[in-house]
């Protein structure tokens, strides 16, 4: 009786989140019969994932946004969130050649779903054009330390397994989420979204860099003058990340899988 009442009122929540959302015409086009599938088949591949109707409804959000970047992305793109993986991977299984019919009348082209292994680019440069695209259109600096609401994703929904992104001090890095939920362990930087890198790559022009960088000066000596008048430092990523050594962010993300993401779309 209980669980009853609480799927309905779990159910409720999704339909107003649906309502509310940019995409609720895509949302409200999901076929019926994806949830269940989804509740069988993601727990079994993400153990410990919340099975009920606003979480399946906010991670596939988050896949509608991440298929907008990619719509609007010239390079490949990686997805930053296991919860909207989860829903994805769901989909592809479940009609490869319904999801292929949806991306076209919804974002104008197909949209594959492509593992690390078999991506052409890293999975590092994807995950810096996603990041890219996501500060982009959430109109957000380079030297901002707002996390995009795509790459803020697994943190807000707990998921097990995820990742909790943290930009601070002109670095954008991340930690793992644990079986609960919960950050934990050391802040992973990787070197493909380190800023001079986003130029480097072509992702940012030499002006935006620029930009950036008087930004980031600006920050670290209104950061000083904190420090020093309240006789400590206002940011330490160390301390309240839990974070190692961010010296050598190729030795924290050295392979495709390990680098906040594990699936992305050319």
């Amino acid at each position: 009786m209980l669980e009853n009442l609480r799927d309905q009122i779990n159910t409720l929540r999704s339909q107003h989140i649906i309502r509310r959302s940019v995409y609720q015409k895509a949302l409200s086009d999901i076929p019926d019969n994806l949830f269940g599938f989804w509740q069988t088949k993601a727990s079994r591949e993400f153990p410990g994932i919340p099975r009920d109707a606003v979480f399946f409804t906010q991670a596939a959000e988050g896949l509608m946004l991440f298929f907008d970047y990619v719509k609007h992305s010239e390079q490949a793109c990686a997805l930053p969130s296991k919860a909207a993986d989860s829903v994805w991977h769901a989909w592809s299984a479940l009609s490869q050649a319904g999801l292929g019919m949806f991306c076209r009348k919804h974002f104008g082209r197909d949209i594959p779903h492509i593992e690390a292994s078999e991506m052409a680019e890293t999975m590092d440069t994807a995950l810096a054009a996603t990041l890219v695209q996501a500060r982009q259109s959430e109109r957000m600096t380079l030297a901002s330390n707002s996390v995009p609401s795509l790459f803020a994703l697994d943190r807000k929904l707990k998921m097990p397994g995820g990742y909790a992104y943290q930009a601070a001090a002109g670095k954008f890095g991340y930690r793992n989420l644990n079986s609960d939920g919960a950050a934990e362990g050391k802040m992973i930087f990787p070197p493909g979204l380190d800023v001079m890198e986003l130029m480097t790559a072509g992702f940012i022009s030499a002006a935006m860099y620029e930009v950036y960088r008087r930004q980031a000066e600006a920050a670290a000596r209104a950061n000083a003058v904190t420090s020093s008048s309240d006789g400590g430092s206002s940011f330490d990523m160390g301390s309240s990340c839990d974070a190692g050594s961010s010296g050598d962010a190729s030795s924290s993300c050295d392979s495709g899988s390990s680098c906040g993401s594990s699936c992305g779309s050319s």
